[in-house]
């Protein structure tokens, strides 16, 4: 009995050690260096704070990139990116412009567009320019910038 109270409590130390450990602390600006194979990003909305970039512009709700309001996210061009969305009424899309509400839509490289409940994957090429945005195609100044670099 005692060697199962033992097994049990270093199992214990070993769970609460991974699941602590696991915390990158990159504020969700970047992918994690091993994401998730199902998504890089999950996108979800909530009421803006003055967390987010464009607080008190546009629309009241903002998204939110793996839990942070308005991430700036870094990519790089060649790589493919999922974006696990669940944004009610508010369809994500790509876009070129930075108040969104459907304008300058990215359709080279990206599957999914504008959509409210599913997956949008998006791969930046070199034809894309440096900064692009995420954004909804319904309301104005939900997302914020995405930055392409080569490496």
């Amino acid at each position: 009995m005692k060697k199962l109270i033992h097994v049990l409590f270093a199992m214990s130390l070993l769970l609460i050690y991974a699941c602590s450990s696991s915390d990158n602390n990159d504020g969700g600006m970047m992918p994690d260096p091993d994401p998730d194979p199902v998504a890089d990003f999950m996108v979800r909305t909530v009421t803006k704070t003055a967390n987010h970039p464009w607080f008190g512009e546009g629309s009241a709700i903002g998204y939110t990139i793996n839990g942070n309001e308005g991430s700036q996210l870094n990519l790089i061009r060649s790589t493919e990116y999922v974006f696990d969305i669940n944004t009610p009424t508010h369809p994500f899309y790509i876009s070129t412009d930075d108040t969104g509400l459907g304008a300058g839509e990215v359709t080279k490289g990206v599957t999914g567009s504008k959509t409210q409940n599913g997956i949008l994957r998006f791969t930046p090429n070199s034809n894309h320019p440096d900064t692009l945005y995420y954004q909804c195609s319904s309301h104005p100044k939900m997302g914020y910038m995405i930055i392409l670099s080569d490496s």
